[in-house]
């Protein structure tokens, strides 16, 4: 059974890979191609490459239903290795993205999320909700969020055989990088600037204005902010095991990846002035004709001093700390009968470190204003088993059903359960060539989240699909 057996691992892996790999719970992407230390020959490099449509949004924000688009962004995981070695010793380099997300919201009400309180850096949820903070002298919607990390690294085994099979110790390090870019509407209260104009005007209009102010009243500058902060490498490792016993195919590989912190994650910022100035009471635009001229010359000295900050590139921005989580990943595979193999894989994730994230702009003068995302997402599980069987010599396939347990706890909504089924095909044209395609589908449960359960604001989507794609191409010397 073993030379059969082994035409088929490429076909069924394709499967397991994007069950556990490219779906994993939460922001993880990629995982290092580490199987390549197992491929035969001296020589071997594989390139792959996975598509992912998330088709998620929301059905309703803050009780407004409607169809907003999907705000989860579709995305590709590339990955590169290298392995060179033989039956006792192999090192790989390898390259992937390892954690990603991508979100517009700018089909929800308004252009952007609900309005957060934004003159705070803190992530309480109580100093957040603009409800609770309606005196607030900066609030904002978020528009958008994109960020992703890069790893590359190196992974090397060791083997040594027994009469009981082949025990393997695998080990490496890596690199990761952290990039952000976000946008979001700012409104910034300019009721501070008008202080010298109205001690200028009439006793009468100054109590009417000072009278209003006290009520809530405030004059509002919208501006459209871009940030873009990077952090750079930081080192990671990874340890592992692997059991195999070839006369039946069986292959058992546990392999740990540790966490790592990005800290001083820094960068620039743009800020737009992209409308005129206007008078709002608790967010709400109104209309009061007595002060249309000092609105007006408020907005104006306002969007010239930002304009003037802009084009001398005195925006900064900063990310709080972000920690790419640790986790553990077992995959396994045996032979069956002739021809057929048994797989599964199981990935634990601690993705309970992820807490919230603060995106702050630092002005010219000092004043911080910040958006944030709450998430207090729990541990994330992904399991996956599957059937790989070989038609013949030169083509394979498999099928796998997976089970992604979803890591949001209500702060946040987007990863519920996830269910999904996968299959691959492997062909080999040659010993030294094979090509690998699959396919993925999946169904999303619908969740809600809650100002109650640490959201900023109320939403639920509904059950939505996940479609995947993936592609690699082995060459083997």
């Amino acid at each position: 059974m073993k030379a059969f057996t082994k035409s088929i691992l490429g076909g069924a892996m394709v499967a397991t890979l994007l069950g556990s790999s490219a779906m994993g719970a939460g922001f993880q992407r990629g995982t290092p191609d580490t199987d390549i230390l197992f491929e035969p020959g001296t020589t071997s490099m594989r390139w792959g490459l996975t598509y992912v449509d998330p088709q998620r949004g929301f059905d309703s924000i803050n009780g407004q239903s409607g169809d907003f688009g999907e705000y989860v962004q579709e995305y590709n995981i590339p990955s590169l290795a290298v392995s060179v070695g033989g039956e006792n010793f192999a090192c790989s380099l390898h390259y992937t993205r390892s954690f990603a997300a991508e979100a517009d919201y700018t089909g929800s009400p308004d252009g952007g999320l609900p309005f957060q309180n934004s003159a705070t850096q803190s992530t309480d949820n109580d100093d957040r909700v603009f409800a609770l903070n309606q005196g607030t002298t900066a609030y904002s919607r978020t528009r958008t969020i994109d960020f992703d990390s890069n790893e590359f690294g190196s992974t090397c085994r060791a083997s040594y055989n027994s009469d009981y099979g082949r025990f393997s110790l695998l080990g490496g390090i890596f690199f990761e990088d952290f990039n952000f870019e976000g946008s979001s509407q700012g409104f910034r209260s300019l009721n501070a600037n008008v202080a010298p104009a109205i001690a200028g005007l009439p006793a009468p209009t100054q109590a009417a204005i000072n009278g209003a102010f006290a009520n809530g009243m405030q004059i509002i500058l919208p501006t459209l902010v871009r940030t873009e902060v990077d952090s750079g490498y930081d080192a990671g490792w990874r340890i592992g095991a692997a059991y195999e016993v070839p006369e039946i195919a069986l292959r058992v590989q546990a392999m740990y990846r540790s966490e790592v912190e990005h800290d001083n994650i820094t960068g620039s910022a743009s800020v737009t002035a992209n409308n005129s100035a206007f008078v709002a009471i608790g967010g709400e635009q109104t209309s009061i004709p007595l002060f249309d001229s000092l609105v007006s010359q408020a907005g104006t000295a306002a969007s010239q001093q930002i304009q003037q900050a802009n084009q001398a590139g005195l925006f900064t921005a900063t990310l709080s700390d972000i920690t790419s989580p640790q986790y553990l990943e077992i995959k396994a595979q045996t032979g069956i009968a002739e021809g057929t193999l048994l797989l599964g894989s199981f990935r634990w994730t601690d993705w309970s470190t992820n807490n919230a994230v603060v995106n702050s702009l630092i002005s010219p003068d000092g004043t911080v204003t910040s958006t944030y995302q709450p998430y207090q997402w729990r541990d994330g599980y992904t399991a996956s088993v599957g059937i790989g069987r070989a038609f013949n010599e030169m083509v394979s396939g498999a099928i796998s059903l997976g089970y992604d347990r979803g890591v949001s706890t209500g702060a946040e909504t987007t990863y519920t359960d996830l269910y999904t089924v996968s299959g691959g095909v492997s062909l080999k044209g040659a010993d030294w060539a094979e090509l690998r395609v699959g396919g993925l589908v999946g169904y999303w449960t619908d969740g809600e989240q809650k100002i109650s359960d640490g959201a900023y604001f109320n939403g639920k989507v509904g059950d939505d699909v996940v479609l995947a794609g993936n592609a690699s191409l082995k060459f083997t010397w």
